[in-house]
């Protein structure tokens, strides 16, 4: 059985899965801040429309958010388990004369 992975690449693409968290959770924090300033100046149906755009906005981002979130820890627990079968691996050879 071969056993390849790349740890390096592992832990980048959980670093880039972070970082994109952080972006989406500030352009979250933006949209929040446009929405309240916004709705409280609209008092007309626009007003109305607009809160119903931002609670749509935020469930997606929320589900993103999620998403994201699980996508690092598969990233870090595949990295994880590719470490261990190479100790192992190398503890077997490693256990072998010759």
């Amino acid at each position: 059985m071969l056993i390849k992975g790349n740890f390096g690449q592992l832990d980048g693409l959980a670093d880039q899965i972070v970082a994109t968290v952080g972006r989406v959770q500030q352009e979250m924090d933006t949209w929040g801040s446009t929405a309240g300033a916004t709705s409280a100046d609209w008092l007309d149906q626009a007003g109305g429309q607009f809160e119903e755009v931002n609670a749509a906005w935020k469930q997606v981002s929320e589900a993103q958010q999620t998403m994201l979130d699980a996508l690092k820890g598969g990233v870090q627990q595949a990295n994880q388990e590719l470490q261990q079968a190479l100790s192992a691996a190398v503890a077997r050879v490693g256990s072998t004369t010759i």
